[in-house]
């Protein structure tokens, strides 16, 4: 197939459904769903399933005061936990490489990654990648405490170790994810603010399924490190702990 085509069809099964979801979705987690094996050259999957952002510590202001309100309204905008779509969309690149783009919420997300073979059965696999997310500004629901607009992005560096069966039936994966993201952006009542959340992640995967079509599914945890200005004279800092659940459905061609 003649690599104008393939990238051509890369683009066309990505930017369709990116389409659609960007105006649904306010939230979620930013999930891989893929191996640490990269596709051979020129072929292409994609994927659409669901992924989740689940904070589990309690902020350090107590519930009901003004501290409170602002560091919720903080972590809103920084870690934004919620339910949101995944769609994905990857291509194989020549020299054990691999491309992708992704949306889930209110980001989206391009990577680039390269995969060394581990043994001569290529059964075990250590990929290393750069990711780059850019948030998408979006308006919030009536009643919410969602911030009113957004900008910003960050990175992120994924080191996967991954098992692949022989004839690529189940794939399973996991090693360390840390990142880092800035946003700017107002509150619903107009305030302004800026953040820095940095992040140490982890993520463990397994994938199942026959010939083009394959189940994912991903569990990925993190420690967040948020740092917020608000109203150019207020500083909030605390730490949170999240899981970030997801699933998808992926065909490959």
């Amino acid at each position: 197939m003649p690599r104008r085509n393939v990238y051509l069809r890369f683009f066309l099964t990505t930017l369709a459904p990116l389409a659609i979801l960007c105006v649904s979705g306010c939230g979620g987690g930013l999930p891989l769903l893929h191996s640490a094996h990269v596709l051979p050259p020129g072929r292409v999957s994609a994927g659409a399933g669901l992924s989740g952002q689940v904070v589990l510590q309690d902020l350090p202001s107590a519930a009901g005061t003004d501290q409170s309100s602002l560091e919720t309204q903080v972590q809103n905008s920084t870690i934004a936990p919620a339910i949101a779509p995944w769609v994905s969309a990857r291509v194989g690149i020549a020299g054990s490489n691999e491309a992708g783009l992704s949306y889930t919420g209110r980001a989206i997300r391009l990577d680039a990654r390269h995969s060394f073979k581990l043994n001569k059965k290529n059964s075990l696999a250590l990929s290393a990648g750069l990711g780059g997310e850019v948030l998408l500004v979006g308006r919030p629901r009536t009643g919410s405490q969602d911030p009113q607009s957004l900008l910003g992005g960050g990175v992120d560096l994924p080191i996967l170790f991954g098992w692949r069966s022989t004839a690529g039936l189940y794939s399973a994966w996991i090693g360390p994810r840390p990142g880092i993201s800035f946003i700017q952006g107002a509150f619903a009542d107009g305030t302004a603010f800026s953040a820095r959340d940095g992040r140490l992640g982890f993520v463990g995967g397994l994938s199942l399924g026959f010939r083009q079509i394959h189940v994912a599914m991903e569990l990925g945890g993190a420690f967040h490190f948020v740092n917020a200005l608000v109203d150019e004279t207020q500083r909030i800092e605390f730490t949170q702990f999240t899981l970030t659940p997801a699933g998808a459905l992926v065909l490959t061609f």
